[in-house]
């Protein structure tokens, strides 16, 4: 390759750090270093590497301090807000990964990192082809045929790589007249004025009828130019009366190419072999497992891993047979706890066939292949209560056993739910992060996961090997987090109660889904021509662009108080809601959406996920993933289903029982206010639950002063509102927004509820003073998360972090609370010793236990239920389970 077809890449350093760290939620290292900036950098750079694929690389970065531009305005990006301290912090961090990949730096004091890249590309530009990563769109006026820009959009997930061509069709005029746009139009970012009344329209059209500023300004002194024949006399005097901002503005945004003493040398920018030893230690401080796997190289690192493993000292892999079944069964006897793992080809038991499991022991490892004298041995093992499984996502294994009409008797120890309760704001929690973040190792089995016959034993030996070592440091560490009892006697009871209601399933009608699927088709259809009809035009409804065009050019409906990003005004759905009276649009819009999100999310896709062999759905329960400790679920996310809508409903209809089956839904009531009155010893809203009266009401009689028979529907709503918002943080303005009442009233009514709840309001305070002093909240149960956003400086991250402080212990409680019932629901089930399928958990979702039970049980089961759940823990206040019987999920809510 001749050096004028190298490419060289320079990223701009401090853009990127910016766009991370507004793209990336907080993320701390185990020592509470604020990471998430850091992260996304390295992501990018990873990403910039693989797909651009540069020959050269550097980066750029601002130096602290003023700069020229300072000295020809000192008013010159003076409006922007001080970025936060956390943001600061991590541009160090940054260099460090920087230098770990030996990738040179440039800066130069007094000037942009805008101008030093400026400035190296114009000196290498008829040597190699530059590309200029960078989220700052500023940097297009320096593209030439030289010079290319890949600048970043929606935070750090999508890029665009702008020539010469794609400037122009971006603004409609080249690269060279983006600083002349710039000087008429203003960038209030920056702090440039601009022409006072020039907007993005006008600057576009004299850019592309006349020209730059300096040809704009020559026209002006004339008297019958172009420019005063094409363009009304309003805009000749805007431009008279703002030559000299116009000017100054010129000079502001102009990015120079002539930054002295750079000192660039483009051989020291060579792509050379990283080192990866010098990477990897680094990515562990840090913690970014996810991202090792995308380091160049790394994958002949794990290669060698596997050619290396003969070399090193770890137990030899003995392969049990008939033969020698007495060696491994012996060992076994003397062994209080042991790991294993199944070995799969395909991603589960019921889409795949169990080739075999691995043992290790403290002295040995086994591998035993399935057979059925096999499955006799391990059995007797698995029911011994005395032993402890270790094991990594032991819900599988429990799978294996259940279809092998056997179960876990030992005691389940799970390292990746281990990991997950020692800090749940991590979602970390897959076998290669936790092994390289514990051990310093690499996880080597991962890769071959997926493969024909499924992983290589040596390989699952030597990672479970690691897995085994870590029962006994993360023992210790939930005993100091005051987590064992909860991991004991909740989450690993848990375990075999999810592996069953996984491989139950549930039913579905797919002839009612085919219908469904048709009715929403065609109500889809009728939406969108009454959307067009509204708009007096065609569009694509989907594309936020063309919408944002449609409504706030096209019908002009108001923008105050409308989110406004770089690329215009919002069309998420909250701003939408703000406009719900101003235009019968937007209703439409917002129905249009929910009947496409539920045909593209169940109506159309639940019928795909009926599984072949037993013509059921088996969505999965995910243990390790919310913040709260809720479970979540997924193919399919049963938790977004509407609950309150029409459609909602009738996609829940298609949830159905078997012919001769029912279907139970068991649903804690005013679950979450429960918790709230108990946590915060109020003793009104205690009373409120004795009495047995309605907790809704009787806040809408109290912040109102009225009788509870005087209590009207509106009252009651609006008290719903405060209940449930109020404790997660709504302030007056959201309880105005959602109620329509004024906002001086929601005030009022927030201020009479806390009078009258003081307790509440106590609890509240407390535990938000605890969460600023530890760190971290609790549930009533010991379930801890820690909240980074707290020690942050930025206003809106902080704020969320006080809403989730308050918020985790009331819907972690409730969370722990259904984990418990549904250990004991399951318990008393298999107590009564009913026959295969007459009595089955198959779904859990929000507040609601969902059973399939032959029809004659139904009554019987249901008050089982029902007794079982109300009784699995005391709190201060009564809890309410509302039971109902039917044969469709839809019609029991």
């Amino acid at each position: 390759m001749t050096e004028q077809n190298k490419k060289f890449v320079i990223i701009d350093g401090n853009a990127i750090v910016h766009r991370a760290y507004h793209a990336i939620p907080p993320l701390t290292a185990k020592d509470g270093t604020m990471i998430n900036a850091v992260y996304g950098f390295t992501s990018m750079l990873l990403k910039v590497i693989h797909d651009l694929k540069p020959d050269y690389l550097a980066v750029a970065f601002d130096v602290a301090g003023g700069t020229f531009r300072h000295e020809v305005s000192e008013k010159y990006k003076a409006t922007r807000v001080k970025a936060d301290q956390d943001l600061y912090d991590q541009i160090p961090l940054c260099y460090q990964i920087i230098e770990a990949f030996d990738i040179p730096i440039y800066t130069k004091k007094g000037f942009e990192a805008d101008d030093v890249i400026a400035t190296i590309v114009d000196q290498i530009k008829k040597k190699v082809k530059s590309i200029v990563v960078t989220g700052d769109m500023d940097l297009l006026q320096i593209v030439n045929e030289y010079t290319e820009v890949y600048a970043l959009r929606k935070g750090i997930s999508e890029a665009t790589l702008f020539n010469i061509e794609e400037v122009e069709k971006k603004y409609g005029f080249g690269p060279e007249y983006i600083v002349d746009y710039k000087s008429l139009r203003g960038d209030s970012s920056d702090n440039i004025i601009g022409v006072s009344g020039i907007g993005e329209k006008t600057a576009t059209e004299l850019i592309q009828k006349i020209g730059g500023i300096t040809e704009i300004y020559k026209q002006l002194k004339e008297k019958n130019s172009k420019l005063k024949t094409e363009f009304k006399s309003g805009v000749i005097k805007k431009l008279e009366n703002g030559k000299e901002e116009a000017k100054l503005s010129q000079e502001l945004a102009a990015i120079v190419n002539t930054v002295p003493d750079i000192n660039f040398n483009l051989e020291k920018c060579v792509i050379k072999k990283f080192n990866l030893k010098k990477i990897t230690e680094l990515f562990k401080k840090f913690e970014f497992f996810s991202l090792l796997k995308r380091v160049p190289g790394n994958e002949s690192l794990n290669t060698e891993n596997k050619k290396n493993l003969k070399t090193k000292k770890i137990k030899p892999l003995i392969e049990i047979d008939n033969k020698n079944s007495t060696e491994f069964i012996e060992e076994m006897k003397k062994t209080n706890e042991f790991a294993c793992k199944e070995i799969i080809n395909g991603k589960d038991i019921l889409n795949g066939e169990l080739l075999g499991l691995v043992f290790i022991t403290k002295n040995k490892n086994f591998y035993l292949k399935n057979s059925s004298t096999a499955q006799k041995i391990w059995q007797n093992i698995f029911i011994d209560k005395n032993k402890t499984l270790i094991g990594h996502d032991l819900k599988k294994l429990n799978q294996i056993l259940i279809q092998q009409k056997s179960f876990i008797n030992n005691q389940q120890f799970d390292t990746m739910i281990a990991s997950y309760l020692l800090n749940s704001s991590n979602r970390a929690h897959d076998l290669k992060s936790i092994i390289m973040r514990e051990t310093g190792e690499d996880a080597i089995s991962i890769n071959d996961q997926a493969s024909l016959f499924g992983p290589d034993p040596i390989s699952i030996a030597k990672d479970f090997e690691l897995i085994y070592s870590l029962k006994e440091e993360y023992t210790k560490q939930l005993k100091e987090t005051g987590n064992l009892g909860l991991f004991q006697k909740i989450e690993m009871e848990l375990i075999p109660v999810l592996a069953e209601m996984e491989m139950n399933g549930v039913a579905i009608n797919k002839k009612a889904l085919a219908k469904l699927s048709q009715e929403v088709n065609q109500e889809i259809i009728k939406l969108t021509k009454k959307i067009w009809e509204e708009a007096g035009e065609e569009f694509n409804i989907a594309s936020s662009v063309q919408l944002r065009d449609i409504l706030f050019e096209k019908l002009e409906l108001p923008t105050q108080g409308i989110k406004k990003g770089k690329t215009g005004y919002s069309t998420a759905d909250p701003e939408l809601d703000k406009l719900i009276e101003e235009h019968t649009i937007i209703a439409l819009i917002k129905e249009y959406r929910e009947l496409t999100k539920l045909q593209n999310t169940y109506v159309d896709v639940l019928p795909k996920l009926v599984n072949k062999k037993t013509n059921r759905i088996h969505t999965t329960y995910n243990q390790a993933v919310t913040t709260t400790g809720r479970l979540s679920s997924s193919e399919p996310n049963l938790q977004n289903i509407p609950i309150r809508t029409k459609l909602g409903k009738e996609v829940r209809n298609t949830f159905i029982a078997e012919p001769g089956n029912l279907l139970i839904v068991a649903d804690y009531s005013q679950i979450e206010l429960r918790i709230v009155a108990s946590l915060a010893q109020d003793k009104k809203m205690i009373e409120v639950f004795e009495k047995g009266e309605d907790i809704h009401r009787a806040t809408a009689a109290a912040i109102n002063g009225v009788k509870l028979e005087e209590v009207t529907k509106e009252m009651r709503y609006a008290a719903k509102e405060i209940n449930f918002g109020v404790l997660y943080g709504m302030g007056a303005y959201g309880l105005s927004w959602r109620t329509k009442i004024p906002q001086w009233q929601a005030k009022e009514f927030i201020n009479k509820y806390f009078s009258e709840f003081s307790g509440v309001k106590k609890y509240l305070d407390q535990t938000l003073n605890f969460a600023y002093e530890k760190g971290y909240v609790e549930t009533l149960f010991g379930r801890r998360r820690y909240i980074p956003e707290l020690r942050t400086d930025n206003y809106q991250l902080k704020s969320a972090g006080e809403r989730m402080a308050v918020n985790m212990p009331i819907q972690g409680t409730a969370a722990d609370l259904m984990k418990m019932a549904m250990i004991s629901v399951y318990e008393n089930i298999k107590t009564l010793k009913y026959k295969n399928n007459e009595v089955k958990m198959i779904l859990q979702v929000h507040d609601e236990l969902v059973l399939e039970v032959k029809k004659e049980l139904a009554n019987e089961i249901a008050e089982l239920v029902k007794t079982t759940m109300e009784q699995v823990t005391k709190l201060r206040v009564p809890i309410e389970v509302h039971v109902n019987i039917g044969k469709s999920w839809g019609e029991l809510k």
